[in-house]
């Protein structure tokens, strides 16, 4: 999957975050100085002139060793109107991060430190902090790793199986302001669901899937948009997306090298009329409401989010879609109306979710894309609304998951003299 560079905004003023992508230099970042020029009068000294200064942005986050961004000043005279000064830079501890005369910060080691502007008997301060994402030489199965103040958490699996989890966290921290359009309702109790259903693959083979969680409301972040209307601007919302997204490619990373191909589910729930598990596959409502025939081709294979598994499989792909075998035909085996299925192959005039960011991104539309995806819409009454209906939910879940892998892949559990836990992922 082609990645492209990705800039993370810091409070108004501009950061360069490294994640997985090349920087350029530090130096050759110009650093802005936002000083007005005015002032009326007789000037007898700075000191005379300048009465409070402003520093931009207030606060700050750098991401990575060698990460820089520029902070700017407004001096201000007595009269509040902006003066033309000339401002000092200072970092409160230089083994944190560095500052050059015209305000440039480039990162040094994690921790949280101030950078000072003064003028004259004018100063002002804002916090800086500097976050090193650890570097995780192996992963190991069934441990949970934290992103930035537990924002984010992956657990590592052994199973060909990848689960996300984006819109049903709790966190609302005041750092990160609330997101002001998209859709910021949270999916309710789908990371329960998620925790269920990876326990009930758990007790059903013995071994687990990964697991990607979003621990914050969906007001603060969504992590199944594109990181523009997911964080809006915020770095620290940025960095969780980020996180977020980077260990669901971990995960299919190590699923790749184990199993050589997998499937990717992530996981909502939707408040639609109809109580059945929308299954999308990328595919428009339109094209699921046509005849087989017109779903065989491979154009449509091509659009969708499981097309590894069209290009692989011996039946048409219409009944991968919606026949006996399909996810919505097992799932109707275990008494669980969905769409598409034998019982509903199209959604007719209904609403319904086709998938989304991460389905798109994460599952097999592209070429060479091996993990296959389908985003579990999954709605309320009956269940989600109750710990013993998300539990039996999940026990089917999983047994579903399971059979559709073996009628489809031809394998589920880990061989372990091939499959045990060869390759290792690092959080890049």
């Amino acid at each position: 999957m082609k990645r492209r560079p990705t800039r993370i905004t810091g409070l108004g003023a501009q950061a360069r975050s490294l994640f997985t992508f090349p920087r350029a230099p530090a130096t050759t970042a110009i650093a802005t100085l936002a000083l007005a020029v005015a002032a009326c009068g007789d000037q007898t000294g700075v000191e005379q002139q300048v009465s409070r200064l402003l520093v931009s942005p207030a606060k700050a986050l750098l991401v990575g060793v060698g990460d820089g961004m520029s902070f700017s000043a407004t001096a201000l005279g007595p009269d509040g109107e902006p003066v033309s000064a000339e401002v000092t830079w200072s970092t409160g501890d230089p083994a944190i991060a560095t500052v050059n005369a015209r305000g440039f910060v480039t990162a040094v080691a994690a921790g949280t430190t101030g950078i000072t502007g003064t003028v004259g008997g004018a100063s002002a301060t804002a916090e800086l902090e500097v976050h090193v994402r650890e570097r995780i030489a192996r992963y190991e199965p069934g441990v949970s790793y934290f992103g930035r103040n537990g924002y984010v958490e992956y657990i590592p699996g052994e199973l060909p199986v990848i689960l996300s989890a984006p819109h049903g966290g709790l966190l609302a921290p005041r750092e990160i302001p609330d997101r002001s359009f998209g859709v910021t309702l949270n999916d309710r109790n789908t990371l329960d669901l998620t925790w269920k259903m990876r326990q009930a693959l758990i007790d059903l083979t013995g071994h687990a899937p990964h697991m990607i969680l979003s621990h914050l409301r969906r007001v603060k972040l969504d992590p199944n948009r594109e990181i523009e209307e997911a964080a809006q601007g915020d770095p620290y919302a940025e960095l969780a997306w980020h996180e977020f997204q980077d260990w669901i490619a971990t995960a299919r990373s190590i699923v790749t090298s184990q199993f050589g191909e997998g499937m990717y589910f992530d996981v909502h729930g939707h408040a639609h009329d109809i109580p059945r598990v929308e299954l999308g596959y990328l595919l428009t409502a339109d094209e699921l409401n046509r005849v087989d025939a017109a779903l065989d081709g491979l154009p449509t294979v091509r659009r969708s989010s499981i097309r590894e598994i069209g290009r692989t499989t011996a039946i048409p792909f219409s009944q991968v879609l919606r026949g006996p075998t399909s996810f919505g035909g097992l799932l109707a085996d275990e008494g669980v109306p969905s769409v598409p299925s034998p019982a509903a192959p199209g959604p007719g005039a209904n609403p319904y979710w086709r998938g989304g960011y991460n389905t798109r991104v994460h599952g097999s539309a592209g070429d060479g894309e091996v993990i296959s995806g389908i985003q579990l819409e999954h709605h309320y009454p009956g269940l989600r609304d109750t710990s013993e209906n998300r539990q039996i939910y999940a026990e089917r879940a999983a047994r579903v998951i399971r059979t559709f892998m073996l009628e489809h892949f031809g394998f589920f559990e880990p061989a372990a003299e091939t499959r045990s836990a060869d390759p290792v992922g690092a959080l890049r």
